[in-house]
């Protein structure tokens, strides 16, 4: 997760453009000493939020870099709490809750394998508080989190994690590359495997149930029906309903490919997702 379109705000005294730039380029430690000489100058409980968040955000990229379980589980538990600071601090700020789940997230995958399912119903919460109560339903990040958390939960289904990840891939703020999403995509395709024809049909079978679904998750859960098999997506020449998961696999692959070598700036995260992208081009071909 990379975190929410992030809007300056003029009632903020502190200037987030530098430490957001940053983390962006790998300098997490510098980023991070940067928010903490931040925190004590916050002027609004808003203001002290946007602090926290960014703190925990900076965990989430130090954590994966800590060598042992001990070390990241260390780092994800500050990130956890720093996050609950800021959800104390504005309990309307979306990216509070979005860090708070990335941290639970990683902190539980340092935990027994029997320990691990409790954090999901944590990560669920904060998902479902962004896009049910505060009603963004254009929240890419949100999605792209509940299709990971779908894809990789044996008792979820990878039908609606396939479906989350297109509610993801239509809500990339525009000007980033998001390549993970289109990753994701691919890879939930490739494991399920289905059928030209079995799709065809399983669109077609979802469109009523989006029209008539209020509560947002569940709606979503079916979202291709609202696109219908006939659309053709901006990765691939044919429509949905005309090509099979590993067809369209293979198209997502190749096009997040093709975005990437477009742009003339890539992130650190940009790196590493199109070395995912390679690996899983040589894995599809």
């Amino acid at each position: 997760m990379i975190g929410l379109a992030i809007a300056a705000s003029a009632s903020w005294s502190l200037d987030f453009r530098k430490v957001d730039s940053m983390l962006g380029n790998g300098q997490i430690a510098e980023s991070q000493q940067l928010l903490e000489g931040m925190l004590p100058q916050a002027k609004s409980s808003g203001e002290k939020a946007e602090v926290l968040w960014r703190l925990a955000r900076g965990c989430v990229a130090k954590g994966q870099l800590e060598k042992t379980k001990d070390g990241k589980k260390a780092v994800f538990g500050q990130g956890i709490e720093y996050a609950a600071s800021a959800i104390e601090a504005d309990p309307n700020n979306p990216q509070c809750y979005m860090w708070h789940c990335a941290n639970v997230g990683r902190e539980c995958q340092t935990k027994p394998l029997l320990e691990q399912a409790s954090a999901v119903p944590v990560m669920t919460k904060d998902l479902t508080y962004i896009l049910d109560d505060l009603k963004l339903v254009k929240c890419s990040e949100a999605w792209q989190a509940l299709a990971e958390i779908y894809f990789n939960h044996p008792m979820k289904s990878n039908d609606a994690a396939a479906n989350f990840t297109r509610t993801a891939l239509a809500n990339i703020p525009s000007g980033e590359l998001r390549l993970s999403t289109y990753a994701l995509l691919a890879e939930i395709l490739s494991k399920r495997g289905w059928t030209a024809e079995k799709r065809a049909a399983a669109f077609d079978a979802e469109k009523a149930k989006f029209a008539q679904t209020s509560k947002t998750i569940t709606k979503y859960s079916y979202f291709s029906g609202s696109l219908g098999s006939g659309h053709v997506p901006a990765w691939s020449s044919k429509p949905l309903g005309g090509m099979s998961d590993r067809e369209e696999a293979k198209a997502l692959v190749d096009y997040a490919i093709g975005l990437y070598d477009r742009s003339q700036r890539h992130t650190s995260t940009d790196k590493d997702d199109y070395k995912t992208l390679t690996a899983l081009r040589d894995k599809l071909n």
